[in-house]
């Protein structure tokens, strides 16, 4: 994602092409620039949880409670699979992760400078979960997270890329958290309204018939064994195909190229990695056949900016911006479809 992208640009030669591709490594780009001096740590230092729960902001500080020893009191973690760690403001005074492996909530988890993302075991998708208290102790490098007893259930929307569709009808799927016993959603649209009762990953379907330009509303009703009752709304649009693309020279043979699409307005942006692209063996750019391709929706022909990546961590190097017509990208060159090919 953008936010988290980090500015060392490695150029990467194909062995089995002549051209040389902008891409970036992120993994080993975080790695060569995070080093932790644990002996700065100090009484002032401060240290917060971040993530992409708080877009690997600052919002959720750490209370130092001895030397060495910060919590968190009252935590909830949104979306399970959502990594995140602890660090200081500069990323350099304090950064800690984990090993690797998921951890245990109830029992403290051993961390390491550097590290990797933190996940929480036994949460997955979208679920959420409650922590009374985190806390890290660096004398000991560990990290214990203790769950709150208040229920706390919740069903969040899971859905496959953006939340704006040029299709017929969508898919999306109910996730549950564990404090969840039984859930509904209610779908409100030009149509009118209904309630659906709805079970842990099981997906329903929207959009069916409407007309084009319709928002969906879909709130999703959250209740617990003690009848304690959490709702969330997530907004679609059914949007009318723009037969606008991006294409995309797979040079560097990734499997499945993603295309990742944010939004210079600030408030619209794909999920991380993105949409897979999808393989078009008949189209023919600048004399040469087959391209990876995505239908761009109205939402970011004109104001959106491109990234296509590997799901993993490289990624082309600079954000490509969309101007209302289909463009492509050969490796090294940003531009304009003509129409005439």
């Amino acid at each position: 994602m953008k936010t988290i992208l980090l500015t060392i640009i490695a150029a990467i030669s194909i062995t089995t092409y002549s051209q040389n591709v902008n891409l970036k490594d992120t993994r080993q780009e975080e790695l060569a620039k995070r080093a932790t001096e644990m002996g700065q740590i100090n009484d002032s230092t401060k240290v917060f949880l971040r993530g992409t729960l708080n877009s690997w902001g600052i919002t959720n500080e750490m209370k130092r409670i001895g030397d060495g020893i910060y919590e968190i009191d009252n935590f909830v973690v949104y979306n399970g699979r959502d990594g995140w760690k602890i660090a200081s403001e500069d990323w350099h005074t304090v950064d800690i992760g984990g090993f690797g492996e998921d951890f245990v909530v109830g029992a403290p988890n051993k961390v390491k400078i550097g590290g990797d993302n933190i996940f929480i075991s036994g949460i997955s998708g979208s679920q959420s979960i409650r922590l009374s208290k985190i806390t890290l102790d660096l004398n000991n490098m560990t990290l214990t997270m203790l769950r709150s007893e208040h229920k706390y259930p919740r069903i969040s929307i899971d859905y496959p890329d953006d939340t704006e569709f040029m299709t017929n009808e969508f898919v999306v799927t109910p996730s549950f958290n564990p404090d969840v016993a039984e859930g509904s959603v209610k779908v409100i649209s030009n149509s009118g309204q209904r309630i659906v009762s709805v079970r842990d990953g099981e997906p329903i379907t929207i959009g069916t018939n409407e007309p084009t330009e319709t928002s969906i509303t879909l709130i999703t009703i959250a209740k617990a064994n003690d009848g304690t009752v959490e709702t969330d709304t997530t907004t679609f649009v059914k949007s009318a195909p723009t037969n606008i693309y991006v294409y995309f020279n797979n040079v560097a043979n990734w499997q499945q190229p993603y295309c990742y699409l944010w939004s210079l307005r600030g408030d619209m942006n794909f999920p991380w990695p993105g949409e897979p692209m999808t393989w078009d063996a008949d189209v023919v750019i600048n004399g040469k056949r087959g391209w990876w391709k995505t239908q761009v929706s109205k939402r970011y022909s004109d104001y959106g900016e491109v990234i296509f990546n590997n799901d993993d961590t490289l990624q082309t190097s600079d954000d490509l911006s969309m101007d209302g017509s289909s463009m492509y990208y050969d490796g090294q060159t940003w531009g304009k479809v003509d129409s005439n090919q």
